[in-house]
């Protein structure tokens, strides 16, 4: 297992705004003045929106909706489209000159943020790392997608489990921010699979943000093969037809992050010939792990051997299982690696309120903590088999 590469203690995520009001007025004649406490606010605003973004986007910042060329960032579908690419560090840069990503405006991050989840999927399905992509449920039109290793159902030896946080990262991804503004060792599970390849783990990645159907991003060159697919598929894998479009665009058994995770239980984990399971888990995937105890815990805790947490926010309560309670507990198979400025791997002793022992991650932002205490996680999991 390769040396992660140390990253820079420093916050990368971007500042929040201060609220601003205009002063109180101490005449009677505050109607005349609206109209220059409201020129005054919205100067101020635009000056801490500019500082923003020339701090954390690396662009000057033009608010002037005239200036603004409207342009349908849904035509997009490469990072070329957009300028960019990724270079040999994982790091994001332009075409043309080099440079960082600069935030243009909301659309423009999202739309890119999408097509970066579908490049990193890719090379998940790519050498070294080789998985297979699935669309689930079976014989619906709303679907989402999760990711096996090709030996996923005959592997007897040993599974690995990727759940991310919550919000706009979708399976393959830590953080999405860190995708686009450090590297891809930083923001996306990448580091992890190869280290799961090379130990052996037959692998499984969920997607438990993925719950409303959304429309694929099919690069140009693959459209024409796309088309002719559709023409063809009328039927879904078992002869029987595709099932018409949801009208409320919720995905069958992944309406929200908790109901993933159990229809992925049902449907692959609990059919993986593996005897030994462990789950690594960030932020509020922690509270999908201990929503999955909770319910599948029976069935699991004969092969269930460690859960590693990336500053988990899940907790426990007088509702939890006795399993879950149980299994959280033992320093041996439950650590949540939480943001720290301690040294990487420091023993930060026992929450009583999330049920397990706490490590420093060795960082004190939460979107790095799961890239900066790899190699200590790892080793965790790996101790975990040998009892």
């Amino acid at each position: 297992m390769t040396d992660i590469k140390k990253e820079e203690n420093q916050d990368n995520s971007p500042p929040s705004t201060p609220p601003t009001s205009p002063a109180p007025c101490t005449n009677n004649d505050a109607d005349d003045n609206d109209n220059d406490n409201d020129e005054k606010e919205a100067k101020v605003e635009r000056s801490l929106t500019e500082n923003l973004n020339k701090r954390f986007y690396n662009n000057s910042y033009d608010n002037n909706e005239e200036n603004e060329e409207i342009i349908d960032y849904k035509n997009f579908k490469t990072i070329k489209d957009f300028g960019y690419y990724y270079n040999d560090k994982g790091e994001l840069r332009s075409i043309e000159g080099e440079e960082k990503f600069k935030f243009i405006n909301q659309p423009h991050y999202d739309r890119l943020g999408d097509i970066i989840v579908k490049t990193i999927q890719n090379k998940m399905k790519s050498e070294p790392i080789n998985l297979e992509e699935h669309w689930i449920p079976k014989g619906e039109i709303n679907q989402c997608n999760i990711f096996t290793s090709k030996d996923f159902f005959e592997n007897q030896s040993k599974l690995i489990i990727f759940i991310n946080g919550s919000g706009a990262v979708k399976s393959g991804q830590w953080a999405r921010s860190l995708c686009i503004n450090d590297t891809l060792n930083s923001g996306s599970i990448l580091p992890y699979l190869n280290d799961a390849v090379s130990n052996g783990f037959s692998i499984i990645v969920l997607n438990p943000n993925y719950n409303t159907f959304e429309e694929k991003i099919i690069e140009k060159e693959e459209e024409e093969k796309e088309k002719e697919e559709e023409k063809e598929k009328k039927d879904d894998d078992n002869g029987k037809p595709l099932k018409k479009k949801r009208l409320d665009n919720l995905i069958k058994g992944c309406e929200n992050s908790n109901n993933h995770i159990l229809t992925v239980y049902d449907e692959f984990i609990k059919k993986s010939a593996a005897k030994e399971i462990v789950i690594v888990a960030h932020s509020f995937g922690g509270v999908n792990t201990t929503y999955l105890l909770d319910n599948r815990g029976e069935e699991i805790s004969d092969r269930l051997k460690s859960i590693a947490f990336t500053d988990s926010v899940h907790s426990l309560s007088p509702n939890s299982s006795s399993f879950t309670k149980s299994f959280f507990a033992d320093e041996n198979k439950t650590k949540n690696w939480v943001k720290s400025d301690k040294k990487l791997n420091t023993n930060l002793g026992f929450s009583k309120l999330q049920g397990c022992h706490l490590a420093s991650s060795g960082h004190r932002v939460h979107e790095f903590t799961s890239s900066t205490c790899r190699v200590p996680l790892f080793q965790f999991i790996l101790n975990s088999l040998k009892k």
